[in-house]
């Protein structure tokens, strides 16, 4: 079972954003002599805000602890209500895990973080607690516990952590006093995972991830962990290493998960085959072309495999990685074509820009993983609302998108804008398991006129996009509107 036990640089290893907070209270009511804080203040001040994540915990003098709190959020994930019972009543191995951890807070007199898994919840996986030590007026010993879930395991990544024909193994950073990366823990790790490594089942889970996976024991391999961990970057790269007398190849996907990294393991071994069959048969397949049935099926067969790689790799070409929206290159592309079709049959065409408000604010203080993962929700509810294999939804950079509606005109797009607008402002996109936000935008429509490409179409609704920036935002501004206001 992973366990980690903390007295030093809790506000840098905690998840939670409360945790700061709690301890500058705790501070700010500390007692002298190490008695922690004031029972009586501290909890009062507590309960009146973050009651639902809080525990309350008793010594009986028994080595035991009782429960006199306990927070209607807890009771949500573990799926039942403590108070008045005993932490002995928990499985053994998280009983004396939370027993160590209360005992030591107590005799320190300082807060204490800890993390743990949990051996069996409702959905939760891992759990962080502040543990506060606290003294009453009549000299008797509390703990204040702050806990929460970091980490859940829902029925969906469940069933996508089985069934993926990918590797996934998720690391947590394990660190040292001065806050270097000692060594990692695995904490999750799917069956393929396992496989790859040479091992059965969940065998994977609370191992050390230079131990249990060959190919970090590579120290480029590691140093290049490292800097996704450090510096909060992707990566992806191949790696090779032999399992059971196999030499295997892997394409290795890194990313940065809270203070640690997810780890996407493909297995291209029978592709690397596959190209060095293909190369080193290139030179026969032109000398022998005609002569050999079976070579002809053989050259057909692999022809056929450069193919869909070729197409794999145009599509690539064609999308925005982040979002897989249309690039700004092909939304042109595809765009123009769509017009040259409209203006034949004599139909109208409309084109949105949006641009969602604000944009830097999310990434200066939630951090770039996280404007990431707004610009990929916002562009799924692009996508959500427009009409499926009929509009042109893409991304043209950064926080701007582009909606381009075939055989849609001026008020008809205006409906479509409002509809949108009015979704965005009903919905909190996430962000991550334990955070979701509200955002805004502001949308510029404009109708095709005759003769006009859709360069000269984009500039129009981008000036209204402007319009709508420079009146105040999370609105919607038609060029037709205007137009028809001058006239």
């Amino acid at each position: 079972m992973h366990q980690e036990v903390h007295t030093h640089n809790i506000v840098e290893r905690a998840y939670a954003p409360e945790v700061a907070d709690l301890l500058g209270r705790f501070d700010r009511r500390a007692l002298p002599d190490f008695a922690g804080a004031s029972f009586e203040a501290l909890s009062s001040e507590l309960l009146s805000f973050c009651a639902r994540d809080l525990m309350i915990m008793a010594p009986t003098g028994t080595g035991d602890y009782r429960y006199e709190h306990f927070g209607q959020d807890i009771i949500r994930f573990v799926g039942c209500d403590r108070t008045g019972g005993h932490v002995t009543q928990m499985r053994p191995a998280v009983a004396r895990f939370t027993i160590a951890c209360y005992d030591e807070a107590l005799s320190s007199g300082k807060p204490l973080y800890s993390i743990h898994r949990a051996v069996k919840t409702v959905r939760v996986s891992l759990w962080e607690r502040l543990v506060l030590p606290t003294t009453c007026a009549d000299g008797q010993r509390r703990l204040i516990v702050f806990s929460k879930p970091l980490q859940f395991h829902e029925e969906l990544l469940t069933t996508v952590l089985d069934t993926s024909p990918a590797g996934i193994v998720a690391l947590r950073a394990l660190r040292d006093e001065d806050g270097n990366i000692d060594r990692t823990v695995i904490i999750t790790a799917n069956r393929r995972a396992a496989a790859m490594a040479g091992l059965a089942g969940d065998a994977l889970v609370d191992r050390e991830g230079r131990q249990a996976l060959p190919f970090l024991a590579d120290e480029t391999i590691w140093r290049r962990c490292l800097y996704v961990m450090e510096l909060r970057r992707n990566d992806m790269f191949e790696a090779s290493y032999t399992v059971d007398g196999r030499d295997l190849w892997l394409q290795v996907a890194l990313a940065p998960l809270g203070d640690g990294l997810v780890m996407t393991l493909s297995d291209i071994t029978e592709l690397k085959l596959a190209n060095l069959t293909l190369q080193s048969r290139a030179a026969t397949l032109a000398l022998e072309i005609g002569k050999e049935r079976a070579t002809r099926r053989a050259l057909s067969h692999e022809l056929g495999q450069r193919e869909e790689r070729e197409q794999e790799l145009r599509r690539l070409a064609e999308t925005d990685p982040l979002t897989t929206l249309l690039n700004r290159r092909s939304m042109i592309e595809k765009a123009n074509a769509e017009i040259r079709a409209a203006a034949a049959l004599g139909h109208e065409t409309s084109l949105f820009i949006i641009d969602i408000d604000h944009f830097k604010r999310v990434n200066d203080t939630h951090g770039h993983p996280a404007g990431d993962a707004v610009i990929r929700a916002f562009a799924d509810l692009l996508l959500g609302q427009m009409r499926a294999g009929h509009d042109l939804v893409g991304r043209l950079g950064g926080e701007e998108f582009a909606v381009l509606l075939p055989r849609t005109g001026a008020r008809e797009a205006r409906r479509f804008a409002e509809r949108l607008h009015k979704c965005l402002r009903r919905s909190h996109l996430p962000v991550s398991e334990t955070l979701d936000l509200q955002v805004t935008a502001s949308i510029g429509v404009a109708t095709r006129r005759a003769d006009e490409d859709f360069g000269a179409l984009v500039a129009r609704a981008d000036k209204q996009l402007y319009r709508a920036k420079d009146e105040g935002r999370d609105c919607i501004r038609c060029a037709e509107d205007e137009i028809a206001a001058a006239a």
